[in-house]
């Protein structure tokens, strides 16, 4: 058997091979080896050579499936938080429709307070399709319906032969009838389809 003191570097060494030992018990142990060939060089020399095997045949091994599919998750849920630019593109223009935005489109004033804006003509149908919007206290000039004329109040109030509409409020106009009075107290916009222009009976 080996005494105490055999046993203690045995320790020691084992120790430092695995670097258990404190930073003053590994400079002490050391300092002893550098005093020349001894049982604590012997000892250091076999444990090293036990570590290095131990680290060397450790088989190979792969993360599980699910820690793998962990992390990608984790950096997919990284990358969306992260600020990345948007590059927003202009929507495609798709020729069979006709859209015109609120702002968008050109008002033409063709008479005091009383303003035109154009929003389809249908050449097949012989059809146009209008705003008219009328500021308050405006009117009208008398006029007849040369086609069919159909409006809807978008907004505000509109006095049409003594007749009251407002918001919402759906009219036709058959071909041949008159409208002596259109007006408006508080302004309003009409939208408009004809098949014909109107024949303006007074300026």
């Amino acid at each position: 058997m080996r005494n105490f003191t055999n046993e203690k570097i045995t320790e020691q060494a084992a120790m430092y091979a695995l670097g258990m030992l404190s930073q003053s018990e590994a400079r002490a142990f050391e300092e002893s080896l550098k005093a020349g060939p001894n049982d604590q060089a012997k000892e250091l020399a076999a444990f090293d050579a036990v570590v290095m095997a131990l680290a060397l045949g450790a088989p190979e091994q792969s993360a599980p499936k699910s820690a793998r599919n962990r992390l990608l998750l984790t950096i997919a849920g990284e990358a969306e938080t992260a600020e990345i630019p948007m590059i927003q593109s202009a929507p495609a223009v798709n020729p069979g429709f006709h859209i015109i935005k609120k702002d968008e489109g050109l008002w033409e004033q063709v008479a005091e307070g009383v303003f035109i804006k154009t929003l389809f003509v249908n050449p097949a149908m012989g059809s146009v399709t209008t705003l008219v919007k009328l500021s308050p206290g405006s009117r009208l000039p008398r006029h007849r319906h040369q086609g069919i004329e159909e409006s809807i109040v978008i907004e505000g109030d509109c006095r049409v032969n003594g007749e009251i509409l407002r918001s919402g409020d759906y009219r036709c106009a058959k071909e041949g009838t008159t409208d002596s009075e259109v007006t408006t107290e508080r302004g309003t916009i009409l939208l408009i389809m004809t098949t014909r222009d109107v024949e303006i009976l007074e300026s």
